[in-house]
């Protein structure tokens, strides 16, 4: 079964993205921010990561550059989720 790491300071985003995914039969992992992200992607390895981009403490880009400088997740797929809906983002 794929496994996917959804990262999302916003509970109520992260819970509707886990709700959705797991529906359609996918095992979910979650993390509240960056750093927890980081350490999940990297101990449990996911097939998949979402990531949002404005997370308290770590950035979701600190998140993908830590994870590109790691060779045991650097290959992991990689999705940027946003809020941000403005041309200019």
């Amino acid at each position: 079964m794929t496994r996917i790491l959804v990262i999302e300071d916003d509970t109520a985003i992260r819970d509707t993205v886990t709700d959705i995914l797991e529906f359609a039969g996918y095992t979910v992992l979650k993390a509240s921010n960056g750093i927890i992200g980081l350490e999940v992607a990297q101990t449990e390895l996911p097939d998949l990561i979402l990531c949002d981009i404005m997370l308290p403490g770590l950035d979701g880009y600190g998140v993908k550059l830590a994870l590109n400088n790691a060779p045991q997740v650097s290959s992991i797929p990689f999705i940027f989720i946003t809020a941000r809906a403005a041309r200019e983002d």
